[in-house]
C-alpha cells in the first residue's frame, strides 16, 4: 500500500486516468487502486471535485513544461513543428490525462484555473512573437492552433484515421498552419 500524501493521491490519479480515464476517476476507484478504503482519501483531499481540479493543473503544468522544454531555443517553424508534435504525443501517451486537460472552459469561474490555462499557452505564445505575432492577435493564433492540433488528435484518438498516414498529415497540417501565421 502506497503512504497517502495528497502528492501521492494526485500521482496515483494521473496513472489513474492513462489507463481508465477521466470519466471512470472516482475516490472510491482511485482507493481500490491504491489499496485503501475512499474515505481515507478524504484526509488529504476535500472532494472529487478537489482532486480532478488538482490533477488538471497538475497536468497543465506538464504541458507548459513539455512545451518550453521541447521550444527552447527554436523559432518560427522549428518551434511550432517541434511543440506540435510533442504535445500530440503528450496526448498519444497520456490519454487520460489529456483529456483532463480539456475538461474545463479556458474562462470558467475559477481565476488560478484560467490563469493557468492561459499560461499554458505562454510557449506557443513565444513561438507566434518570431512571426511578429503579438498580443490579442497571437492568443487568438494559439487558440486556432490549439483548435487545429485538438481536433487532429481527437480524430486520431478515436481511430478516424486509421487507413492514413497521420504523421505525414499532421506534419503536412502544422506546416500549413505555419504559412498562415508567416502572413498574419
Amino acid at each position: 500500500m502506497t503512504k497517502l500524501s495528497r502528492d501521492a493521491i494526485v500521482n496515483a490519479a494521473l496513472v489513474f486516468l492513462d489507463r481508465e480515464g477521466w470519466d471512470a476517476l472516482t475516490i472510491n476507484a482511485l482507493a481500490t487502486q491504491l489499496g485503501t478504503k475512499g474515505p481515507s482519501l478524504y484526509n488529504h483531499v476535500q472532494s472529487l471535485d478537489d482532486l480532478r481540479r488538482t490533477v488538471r493543473m497538475r497536468v497543465i503544468d506538464d504541458i507548459i513544461g513539455m512545451l518550453n522544454a521541447v521550444g527552447q531555443g527554436r523559432t518560427r517553424d522549428d518551434a511550432v513543428v517541434t511543440m506540435a508534435s510533442a504535445y500530440r504525443s503528450y496526448a498519444h501517451h497520456h490519454p487520460g490525462r489529456y483529456s483532463a486537460f480539456t475538461r474545463m472552459p479556458l474562462g470558467g469561474d475559477d481565476p488560478e484555473y484560467t490563469a493557468a490555462t492561459r499560461a499554458a499557452a505562454g510557449p506557443v505564445l513565444e513561438a507566434l512573437a518570431s512571426y511578429g505575432i503579438d498580443g490579442d492577435n497571437a492568443f487568438y493564433a494559439a487558440l486556432e492552433f490549439w483548435s487545429a492540433l485538438h481536433g487532429f488528435v481527437l480524430l486520431e484518438m478515436t481511430g478516424v484515421m486509421d487507413d492514413i498516414d497521420t504523421d505525414a498529415v499532421f506534419t503536412d497540417m502544422v506546416l500549413r498552419l505555419a504559412a498562415g501565421m508567416q502572413k498574419r
